[in-house]
């Protein structure tokens, strides 16, 4: 049965936080899995420091939220929300350990509030990511067997196509805009992260200065790209790239950001902070915040018990994401945000 409600955060039961009151605990020797926002292998250990949480939080309630409702692929235990278009399709994961590839997710279309799944033919998984007004999805696909090679594509309609960068070994498409035009990161033999665009066609590599692995997210309109990267002490930075030119973005006093999608009048989403080990995971930079003409925005969503929030897409005022209890149950939404238009 589809699960997709909206409601006002007002109306949100208190009961949730009430519920969540058991406290689960691993053993102290055991290394935390470093999560990947993409669902991929291999993500990169940053420099931070990182807490564990075993407990419920309190969390208050954020003006900032108008409106939101969980998101749920029907008979899977968890879901992720990764991409929205400005028709309200949704594309994300779904299956019993998101968002880390272990060969057991695969992805969803949710249009005119139906599921559909999604599979690069002959493949073994597929991860969609995001998804432009005109339908197109991009996102990686997993080779057959055991080899854990993955490549890039693209779905036009009901076909889908190999995009891979023919430079690199292993690649990933993370984002496309409303004109077709393509972003993604491409994996050198040494296993640096590069990011790329395909427009019309044509690859172009792109990597901030000094920068040793770069993470393109999000792609608007106009072609300005937004991401991270990480730094030569593996310290994360977002980054702003226009016409050749990067900006660096770091959310005022925190250790690490990253900017995860930027909508067509510019207004941005990310994530700031030291990493939070959840149930033995290790998340990624937890706190969301809107970065609009200058000004940060820190939010919380309006759930008890949320100690992790990954943004993914923003169209419009609209934006999908996941989050993350303390339990280290993840769930995927969708919500409004005031002051983005």
């Amino acid at each position: 049965m589809l699960r997709r409600y909206r409601f006002l955060p007002s109306t949100i039961p208190s009961f949730l936080a009430i519920a969540l009151l058991s406290a689960v605990t691993h053993a102290q020797t055991l290394q935390p899995r470093v999560m990947s926002r993409m669902g991929l292998p291999g993500a990169h250990q940053r420099n931070t420091v990182s807490t564990q949480v075993t407990k419920a939080q309190s969390v208050p309630q954020s003006s900032s939220i108008s409106s939101f409702g969980l998101i749920d692929f029907p008979r899977s235990p968890y879901s992720t929300a990764n991409g929205l278009n400005s028709r309200g399709d949704v594309v994300g994961f779904y299956g019993p350990n998101l968002p880390i590839w272990d060969g057991t997710e695969q992805s969803y279309l949710l249009h005119n509030n139906t599921f559909q799944e999604l599979l690069y033919p002959g493949s073994a998984y597929t991860g969609a990511i995001a998804i432009n007004k005109r339908g197109e999805i991009v996102g990686w696909y997993a080779d057959p067997g055991t080899n854990g090679i993955f490549h890039a594509f693209l779905r036009k309609g009901k076909t889908y196509t190999n995009i891979d960068d023919p430079a690199f070994q292993y690649s990933v498409a993370t984002g496309i805009n409303n004109s077709g035009e393509i972003i993604g990161e491409a994996f050198d033999d040494v296993g640096q992260v590069h990011g790329f665009t395909i427009n019309k066609g044509i690859y172009t590599t792109f990597d901030p200065p000094d920068s040793t692995n770069t993470e393109p997210a999000s792609i608007n309109s106009a072609g300005v790209i937004v991401g991270l990267y990480l730094d030569a002490n593996s310290v994360s930075h977002g980054f702003v790239y226009q016409k050749g030119q990067f900006t660096t973005v770091d959310y005022p006093g925190a250790s690490n950001t990253l900017l995860t999608s930027i909508n067509d009048q510019g207004q941005i989403l990310g994530g700031f902070g030291d990493d939070v080990i959840v149930n033995g995971e290790d998340w990624p930079s937890p706190n969301p915040f809107l970065l609009d003409q200058g000004t940060f925005t820190p939010f919380v969503l309006p759930v008890g018990d949320a100690v992790v929030t990954l943004t993914y897409t923003l169209s419009g005022s609209q934006f999908v994401g996941l989050y993350v209890d303390h339990l280290g149950n993840i769930y995927g939404f969708d919500a409004q945000i005031n002051g983005a238009r």
